[in-house]
């Protein structure tokens, strides 16, 4: 009894020391009413307040819905960490979105800058780059919907692929046509992937989830599906490496591949990306770009 009683008393501690926030049954906390995430975290804020603490499973999630407060915590170094989850385990914690700590920040630097060199920037002949990339982008739309006669169409696809090809090749220097068979299947595996992710995703709230027949399955699955796309990835950075030009760069690849090179040449390769596998990691950046690419 009183074993149970200091447990009572520090989980009444703990409590009161989180943002307000809703309560939930025992085991799946607020996830059975969760909805459609963000709608229901919308709904929960004007309750709560733009802090507030939620129970999903075993998870204990803090949301932070005011962009005052987001900011004031992204310049914290505590919230340079990413959780420790399966999820994250099987990501690897290279790219850019997954990577934490010093990687992290070293390479949100080195993006930015190279970014701002191929078009990202409100300012400069950068800019001029970028507004020539998007109206080619918007004159073959127009040449494709000119096609369908007057006919209805789904422009959702042709859409698509205009934004996927602006981002492609600042990325990649790879421009794919309507109905280009390799975008087709890289859209297909983007797609499974996030549903197959969506579905590991679950264990992290709720072990016993983890037990279920179909998990393994489903971890199998994401496994070969990013298999194929690292190939695919794979294959053009061969290929760019066969045609680098130190001194002029066409896209970010070139701009990695440079960066290695550079670094090799100054014999601090062991330092660079914190001396995690340089191949690695490019192929883990690519892979995070692909979700803005094949699902813009």
């Amino acid at each position: 009894t009183a074993l149970l009683l200091t447990q009572f008393l520090k989980l009444v501690r703990d409590i009161r020391k989180l943002p307000p926030g809703p309560w939930g049954p025992p085991v799946v906390g607020y996830l059975p009413f969760l909805g459609v995430r963000h709608k229901t975290f919308l709904q929960l804020a004007r309750n709560y307040g733009a802090l507030f603490s939620a129970r999903l499973g075993i998870q204990l999630t803090i949301v932070m819905s005011d962009y005052k407060i987001i900011r004031e915590a992204f310049r914290r170094e505590e919230f340079t960490g990413r959780p420790s989850t399966p999820l994250m385990h099987t990501l690897d914690g290279l790219g850019i979105i997954n990577s934490e700590g010093r990687l992290w920040k070293n390479q949100r630097r080195f993006l930015h800058e190279k970014l701002r060199e191929f078009g990202m920037t409100y300012m400069g002949n950068g800019k001029k780059l970028m507004e020539d990339r998007i109206k080619n982008e918007i004159h073959e739309l127009i040449v494709s919907l000119h096609r369908a006669q007057g006919a209805p169409i789904d422009v959702n696809p042709l859409l698509a692929l205009c934004v996927s090809n602006v981002i492609c090749g600042i990325t990649m220097s790879v421009r794919f046509s309507n109905g280009d068979v390799r975008f087709e299947r890289l859209n297909h595996l983007i797609e499974e992937g996030m549903r197959l992710f969506g579905e590991v995703h679950y264990g992290e709230y709720i072990p016993l989830y983890n037990y279920l027949p179909g998990k393994a399955l489903a971890q199998e699955k994401v496994a070969k599906n990013r298999d194929e796309m690292f190939a695919f990835y794979q294959t053009l950075i061969d290929e760019h490496r066969e045609t680098l030009d130190i001194n002029n760069a066409r896209d970010l690849i070139d701009v990695y591949l440079i960066e290695i090179e550079k670094a090799k040449s100054e014999g601090r390769a062991g330092e660079l990306f914190e001396g995690r596998d340089h191949e690695l990691q490019l192929n883990k950046y690519l892979e995070i770009f692909s979700l803005l690419v094949w699902k813009p």
